[in-house]
């Protein structure tokens, strides 16, 4: 951790909290919503890299508790599954996609080993996808396309980062609220119809985002910073 870690830290674990106060969707069974938040940690985790942008949402996310309680849907622990969101994204970017590829896989697992879990049986549906990509050569490219400076490479590489780093989020996310709260089968079979599409409504925003910012830090020679 040099000087500049700890102040790229600081600047995006400030804005993350600013975010986490703005709502993004509700959460379905619980007191509650998800923030913006949700949008940001794969952004920041692919800019700053695993370690950095992991840490730097997990301390933002935390903060962010205390700025917007009704954002704390588990308690302290609200501020991991983002935190292991960023950190996934940029372990795509570096070429470690078996990294959050292992979380999804370990999430699913827990989230099948509960009863409510094994009955919603078809739940985790796009997070075995996203697993798989991360597994896979596809991430392998992803890796190779964010050296370049070109930005339909770039989009692709933030596309497949987005995927990996949002679901990893909302895989652990899942396996957490299961044994958290308990809720009925019911619930979870109609989560499974919306969090498709909150989940690519995020990837299309850090997609349409985060692809010009990175090429544009990356042309001028700030990526190598991180």
């Amino acid at each position: 951790m040099d000087t500049r870690s700890v102040s790229a830290i600081a600047v995006f674990a400030a804005i993350q909290a600013v975010v986490t106060i703005i709502p993004f969707t509700i959460a379905i069974g619980v007191n509650g919503n998800i923030t913006l938040g949700v949008v940001t940690a794969p952004l920041i985790g692919f800019l700053l890299g695993p370690a950095t942008g992991g840490i730097s949402v997990f301390v933002g996310s935390l903060i962010g508790l205390f700025l917007n309680p009704s954002g704390a849907i588990f308690g302290p622990l609200t501020a991991v599954p983002p935190a292991l969101g960023a950190a996934a994204s940029g372990c795509i970017r570096i070429r470690r996609g078996y990294v959050p590829g292992m979380i999804i896989l370990l999430s699913v697992a827990v989230f099948y080993a509960h009863p409510l879990g094994r009955a919603a049986l078809f739940y985790p549906w796009l997070q075995i996808v996203a697993m798989i990509v991360a597994f896979s050569p596809i991430a392998r490219l992803a890796a190779s396309y964010f050296a370049t400076s070109e930005l339909k490479k770039i989009t692709f590489a933030v596309a497949v980062a987005a995927l990996v780093g949002t679901l990893t989020d909302h895989a652990f996310g899942s396996a957490l609220g299961i044994w958290y709260y308990n809720l009925p089968t019911a619930i979870w079979n109609t989560i499974m119809y919306v969090y498709p599409i909150e989940r690519v409504a995020t990837i299309a925003i850090v997609t349409i985002i985060g692809a010009p910012v990175y090429q544009r830090l990356k042309s001028s020679g700030m990526m190598g910073a991180f």
